[in-house]
């Protein structure tokens, strides 16, 4: 099975089941008459840049990332609205605390803004550090995210 293939059958897989572990999908895929590792699953989840949002029930799923013929500031809003826990700051540095698996969707997503404010940003799995040009380029941003939060 080409890997494109595999990788539409993880698409189907989760919009229809709530999937919180690399193993879930395997067992899934399994199931499915997908024969795979919890290694490809990974290597599919980064390639197919998943996220990690919060479940009704409790834990956190894999989900699909905003898809790529949105409005950049539409899909920053949306994954900014489920997914930034906390935001602080200093004098040219933003600092947020996000839902495992969101810190590189939203670190990509500010990167394509193209703002003059934001010098870059940088993430790991669960944060996200934004790096501006100035004092007023924090407060700027800040402000920016503050709003399409609330959006």
């Amino acid at each position: 099975m080409k890997k494109s293939e595999r990788q539409q059958h993880v698409r189907d897989i989760l919009t229809q089941n709530d999937v919180q572990t690399q193993e879930e999908l395997v067992t899934y895929l399994n199931k499915s008459g997908i024969q795979v590792t919890q290694a490809t699953v990974s290597r599919d989840i980064r390639d197919m840049q998943l996220i990690k949002l919060p479940s009704q029930n409790g834990g956190y799923h894999y989900a699909l990332p905003p898809k790529k013929d949105e409005n950049i500031k539409l899909r920053l809003a949306r994954t900014l609205k489920e997914s930034v826990k906390k935001m602080t700051s200093n004098a040219t540095f933003i600092f947020l605390e996000v839902q495992p698996g969101s810190g590189p969707v939203i670190a990509s997503l500010l990167n394509q803004l193209n703002s003059d404010d934001i010098l870059g940003a940088i993430s790991d799995d669960g944060s996200v550090l934004i790096v501006t040009n100035s004092v007023e380029g924090v407060e700027n941003i800040k402000q920016l995210i503050t709003t399409m939060r609330l959006e």
